[in-house]
């Protein structure tokens, strides 16, 4: 391989580091300092990505800037790295033949990419059509998610090992160029399965629970099966068999309350205000006081009763009673949108 070539080259390798993680291509051309600060940034970037998006205190919008800073910076690390790198000597006339980490390059963008750049055309449509059909099969299925990683892991190494022309040895490279490829993507594509383990998402449909939350509000509700609301949660339950039944709710609805009676607590409602056993209930975020009554009732064991904020248009256990535990989804602790609407749900109402 001439000088040039290998220079070339080497420009195409430090361009791959860069695709894997930001500041790696830097790196590898030891530039320690620029590498250093941009993997840095990348990684304070993501943490902080995670934080504004599903922290209770994070700013939504803030983490989607966040995220197209992350993305300028992916980019400004893969051409600083080599694309456009004068010190490579690409601005020269390009020698024969094909760059293997070139093809590397154009398969970890798309499989079946490089594959077409060499003019192989089978294995670039067998490897786009497998990589199309896993990736659609894994948002349905999302235990198939390794399959089109693997297929992208793939490409990379079936393009480079074609590509090399003999005498010369594969570069160890490649195996990291892979290796790094599958876990930063298994990485990347776990998160939307992992968020939707743990978090639910539900838009407010009603004015129930006006003035702390509007219509069209949109949160986000933590999911676990440890969950034991406390009075005041907002929570997100499944429509009870009871309020099905009476013909309050249909089948298919989810509900956004606020707990107010814990299993083995009397409730009991008079003259406009809530008393928990016997002792009156402090609600700051009421929009009106009831204009009914109800109780005094004993909530059941692995029950809990709910209200809306909007007291007196708001379909709850007054009407329909008591919400089994099994039916709870997780407690609401963050509205994430619109922008101007996003807040911590979790405040520290006490009786």
């Amino acid at each position: 391989m001439s000088p040039f070539a290998l220079r070339r080259s080497q420009a195409w390798l430090a361009a791959n580091c860069s695709l894997i993680f930001p500041g790696l291509g830097q790196l590898y051309r030891r530039q320690l300092v620029p590498g250093a600060l941009m993997a840095a940034a990348a990684g304070t970037l993501v943490m902080f990505i995670g934080w504004s998006v599903l922290a209770p205190a994070g700013k939504t919008l803030w983490g989607l800037w966040a995220l197209v800073a992350l993305g300028m910076l992916y980019l400004i690390s893969v051409v600083d790295a080599g694309l456009i790198s004068r010190r490579a000597g690409q601005d020269s006339m390009a020698p024969a033949g094909k760059d293997p980490w070139y093809v590397v390059f154009l398969s970890q963008i798309l499989p079946g990419l490089g594959h077409l750049y060499l003019q192989r055309l089978g294995w670039a449509t067998g490897l786009l059509g497998l990589g199309i059909g896993t990736a659609l099969l894994s948002q349905t299925y999302p235990w198939l998610l390794p399959l089109p990683i693997m297929v992208w892991g793939l490409g990379c190494w079936h393009g480079y090992w074609v590509t090399l022309a003999p005498p010369h040895r594969p570069s160890g490279f490649i195996y990291f160029i892979v290796v790094g490829l599958v876990v930063m993507r298994l990485a990347v594509g776990s998160v939307p399965a992992w968020i939707s383990a743990t978090v639910e998402q539900c838009i407010v449909p009603s004015e129930s629970m006006l003035p702390t939350l509007q219509v069209g509000d949109r949160l986000f509700v933590h999911k676990t099966h440890l969950y034991r609301p406390n009075t005041a949660d907002i929570v997100v339950f499944e429509a009870p068999e009871a309020a099905i039944a009476a013909g309050f709710l249909n089948a298919d609805t989810l509900l956004v309350k606020r707990v107010i009676g814990l299993p083995g607590q009397q409730v009991w409602i008079r003259g406009g205000q809530v008393f928990i056993n016997r002792e009156p209930l402090v609600e700051p975020y009421l929009q009106d006081q009831s204009w009914y009554e109800w109780g005094p009732e004993i909530v059941p064991p692995d029950h809990y009763f709910v209200l809306g904020d909007n007291r007196n248009f708001s379909s709850d256990s007054h009407l329909w009673g008591f919400v089994p535990a099994a039916d709870l989804l997780g407690k609401g602790y963050k509205i994430y949108w619109p922008p101007s609407r996003v807040q911590s749900l979790l405040q520290p109402y006490r009786s």
